[in-house]
């Protein structure tokens, strides 16, 4: 019972290491890896050299799988390109095995110490690299606690030759065990790891070890399956990486006495051989599949074809997703693409609710209720979503990304607010006096409607770029836009003055609508001024 439990505890160790590694490098790249992915992935070449570098930096099978869906799912990259990417990826994930294969647990507590001491006393960056060293060091220490809690004599027990006799002769059996394990602990490198735990005692040899690296594998492109199942285009991703990872496997299962006979032959110890056959798979898959990757896309996509379309689908967030937030940089990333598909739905409205008033066309400016209750929603569910993340473990620069997102949306609500229940209001009235605007007052609005859909324009840009130019750019119009409606308000009066008919027929709807496109400029530019002076008011 006692080897039980201290095994038990030395894979828990090794998997909340992987975790810890994993959050620390979410600290210190947060979605910079995603970008990187997406800006330097676009061909097959410079694609897979882009995920083997990705997935060396940030070795977590998790977090590579979660940026490749996110990427295919925004449309960002092609199924084509990122699975070119994901063919890199792979092997550069098999660097972490090659560290764990290594007996490093000497170096562990000094790993742990120097961890500990930045992760506590550091910020910002310098606390994620604590995070990262901690994991790695109890990753290392996990692997000490494994190879110490397997007894010295279980080689030689009647029970474990017995077990291992019967594992050995269904190596079909080890490798679906090894999957469903991957799976369930979403690391490849923790199923591999426990493997050359046992290995490194001499209770385990490649017979057991080489099935479990096939099955691990396969696990991980299972992973990315349920991840992606959601979303047709990742579907068809996860489902041409597990075609090529099966087409491996299932020869090295037919020739499993030669694949284990020419691993053997590797020099080092038998860890060394099962981390070495993890990258020599994964080498072997890039070779044949980088230059299938077009024939493999084709495929997926004629075997998941694109839906038809329901009559009335079921309107709702699109990228935030449900269940636990293993990553706060993850998902401070897909809150962010639902607030901008929220700015998308707002932009819209300002420029059909004007459109409307100028063709006439009470309809349109009819639906502008049902997409304010849209974003009503979603303003609802991503809120929702940001109050889960402020649950997580989240450092200073991710708690403040919170409270900047929570603002935008808040004056995202508000445009949408201001644009049903009085710019449309204001349309359908003036629809119904059928009264125009004077010529120069009809221009004095256009140009106004205007620079306020700019402004609307550069507050979505600022905020995916947090571009300070801009910020201090969208604060100078604002000023001037401000003079500027003071302006056109005092030519209105003098039109009155002047006695003008249309300018008296449609008086308060001008004027009206001069201060709720006001409203939309001020609601629109506090995103900047949130940039620029980070701790005003």
């Amino acid at each position: 019972m006692i080897v039980v439990l201290t095994l038990a505890g030395g894979v828990a160790l090794l998997l909340f290491g992987v975790r810890y590694l994993r959050k620390g490098l979410d600290r210190i790249l947060g979605p910079r890896l995603g970008a990187t992915m997406q800006r330097l992935g676009t061909r097959r070449g410079l694609g897979f050299l882009t995920g083997l570098g990705v997935a060396v930096v940030a070795p977590s099978s998790t977090t590579v799988s979660v940026l490749s869906i996110q990427a295919v799912q925004d449309g960002h990259m092609t199924v084509r390109q990122m699975l070119a990417v994901m063919l890199g990826a792979n092997i550069g994930l098999t660097v972490m095995v090659q560290l764990v294969a290594l007996d490093l647990v000497a170096v562990a507590p000094a790993l742990i110490l120097f961890g500990f001491l930045l992760f506590q006393y550091a910020k910002r960056t310098w606390r994620g690299v604590g995070q990262l060293v901690l994991g790695l060091g109890f990753i290392f220490l996990a692997m000490g606690v494994i190879r110490n809690a397997v007894p010295a004599d279980l080689a030689g027990s009647e029970e474990w030759a017995g077990m291992l006799s019967l594992l050995q002769g269904s190596p079909t059996l080890l490798v679906l065990m090894a999957a469903v394990m991957a799976m369930l602990v979403q690391s490849s490198t923790a199923t591999i790891g426990l493997v050359i735990g046992f290995a490194s005692t001499g209770a385990a040899g490649l017979s057991l070890g080489l099935p479990v690296v096939l099955g691990a594998n396969v696990g991980l492109a299972c992973t990315a399956a349920v991840i992606g199942w959601r979303q047709i285009e990742s579907r068809r991703l996860a489902l041409a990486n597990l075609s090529l990872k099966v087409a491996i496997v299932l020869p090295a299962l037919v020739m499993m006495p030669q694949f284990s006979n020419l691993v053997a032959t590797l020099p080092g110890t038998v860890e060394g051989h099962i981390a070495a056959a993890h990258t020599g798979f994964n080498i072997l898959l890039a070779i044949v599949g980088l230059p299938l990757v077009g024939v493999v896309s084709t495929l997926a996509a004629r075997y998941v074809p694109d839906p038809p379309e329901p009559e009335q689908a079921p309107f709702g967030p699109r990228h935030l997703v449900s269940g636990p937030m293993d990553s706060v940089a993850l998902a401070l990333g897909q809150s962010q693409r639902e607030i901008l598909r929220v700015s998308d739905i707002a932009r819209s409205m300002l420029t059909d609710v004007w459109r409307a008033m100028k063709q006439g066309d009470d309809q349109v400016a009819g639906t502008m209720g049902k997409r304010d209750d849209r974003i009503d929603l979603l303003d609802a569910e991503i809120k929702r979503y940001l109050t889960r993340i402020s649950m997580e473990e989240a450092d200073a620069s991710q708690a403040d990304e919170q409270m900047r997102q929570l603002r935008f949306i808040n004056e995202l609500e508000t445009i949408g607010d201001i644009i049903d229940k009085n710019i449309s209001e204001l349309v359908l009235k003036k629809i119904r006096l059928q009264a125009d605007f004077s010529e120069e007052g009809e221009a004095d609005l256009d140009a106004f409607h205007g620079r306020v859909a700019d402004t609307m324009r550069l507050a979505e840009a600022v905020f995916t770029t947090r571009d300070r130019s801009l910020a201090r750019q969208i604060l100078a119009n604002k000023a001037a836009l401000d003079a500027e409606e003071k302006a056109m308000r005092d030519r209105h009066f003098q039109r009155l003055k002047a006695r003008l008919p249309q300018s008296h027929e449609t008086s308060a709807i001008h004027l009206d609508l001069l201060t709720h496109l006001k409203r939309i400029n001020s609601c629109a530019s506090r995103i900047a001024n949130g940039l620029v002076n980070p701790h005003g008011e």
